[in-house]
C-alpha cells in the first residue's frame, strides 16, 4: 500500500456486504475490535486508521469531516466496493453521515452511533484548547478528564485501561489537528440529503453527545431507527461491543441486508 494511503484491515465474510467503520477521535482501528468479532460472521467488516492515528500518515492541517469523506472513499475504490454500509462513533458517526450524503449510490445503510449533529460552541472552545494543551505538555495533560467524560459508568474497568494507554501514545500535534479538523463540525444540514436508512445508537450516559443530539436529529430524519442503550457512555461500540453488534444486525437484517445470518453468541 502506498505510504499516503490510510492503513486498514479488512475480516469476515468475503461473499457478503460490507460495513466500513469510522472511528471516534483519539481512537483508532482497535476501537472496533471486539463489536467486528461477532459481526464477522455476518458480513465482511473493514476498520482503518485515520489520517493521524494509528499506521495511517501523520496529519499535516487539520482532519476535516469532508478529508475523512475523501479518505474514505479512496478506500472504497481500492476495495472494489460498490454497495457498503457505513457506520461510525462520536465524531466518526458525523464523517459517516456526510460520506453518506456525499456518495447516496454507494451508502446501503448509515449506522451512527453516539449521534451528534453539531460541535457546540463549548465543544470548539474544548477541542481549541485540547489542542493547545497537547501541544505544550503532551497527550498526558488531557487525563483524567479526557477519559472519565467518554467512560461514565466503565472509567473502572481493564478495557477503559487500556484504551487510556493507546490514547496517550499518539503523536500530540496529530491529535491537536484532528481535534481542530472537527472543531466548526456542523452536518445538521446533511440530514436532509440522507435517503439510505439509518439506526441511531444514542447512549443515556453519553455525556458529551446527550440525548438532545439525536432528538434533533429525529426532527430531520423521522424513519431513522433508534436502539438505545440505558447504560451507553461516549464509546457505545467498544464498551458494549456485543449488545452494539446485536443492535447493527438487527437493523440490517430488517434492511435485508444480511441473508440466512446466524445469530451472535459468545466467545
Amino acid at each position: 500500500m502506498r505510504e499516503e494511503r490510510l492503513t486498514y484491515e479488512v475480516q469476515g465474510k468475503r461473499d457478503g456486504i460490507a460495513i466500513l467503520m469510522i472511528h471516534p477521535l483519539g481512537a483508532d482501528r482497535r476501537f472496533w475490535d471486539e463489536t467486528r468479532f461477532y459481526l464477522n460472521s455476518l458480513l465482511s467488516t473493514v476498520s482503518c486508521d485515520l489520517r493521524g492515528s494509528g499506521c495511517s500518515p501523520d496529519l499535516d492541517r487539520p482532519l476535516t469531516l469532508d478529508m475523512v469523506s475523501d479518505d474514505i472513499e479512496s478506500i472504497r475504490e481500492e476495495l472494489g466496493l460498490t454497495r457498503m454500509v457505513v457506520a461510525g462513533c462520536a465524531v466518526g458517526a458525523m464523517a459517516a453521515a456526510r460520506y453518506a450524503v456525499r456518495y447516496p449510490e454507494i451508502v446501503a445503510a448509515l449506522v451512527m452511533s453516539n449521534p451528534g449533529f453539531r460541535i457546540t460552541p463549548e465543544g470548539k472552545a474544548n477541542l481549541s484548547q485540547r489542542a493547545d494543551v497537547v501541544r505544550k505538555q503532551g497527550m498526558q495533560s488531557l487525563l483524567p478528564q479526557a477519559i472519565e467524560n467518554a467512560f461514565f459508568g466503565y472509567y473502572d474497568t481493564e478495557r477503559c485501561r487500556l484504551y487510556e494507554e493507546r490514547f496517550v501514545r499518539q503523536k500530540p500535534e496529530n491529535y491537536a489537528l484532528a481535534a481542530l479538523g472537527v472543531a466548526d463540525g456542523d452536518i445538521s444540514a446533511d440530514f436532509r440529503s440522507i435517503v439510505c436508512p439509518v439506526l441511531l445508537v444514542p447512549g443515556t450516559n453519553d455525556r458529551l453527545f446527550p440525548a438532545p443530539h439525536t432528538r434533533e436529529i429525529l426532527n430531520l430524519l423521522p424513519n431513522a431507527d433508534v436502539a438505545e442503550f440505558p447504560q451507553g457512555a461516549h464509546f457505545i461500540p467498544y464498551q458494549q461491543p456485543q449488545e452494539f453488534a446485536a443492535a447493527v444486525s438487527a437493523f440490517l437484517e430488517r434492511r435485508n441486508l444480511l441473508v440466512n445470518s446466524p445469530p451472535l453468541t459468545d466467545r
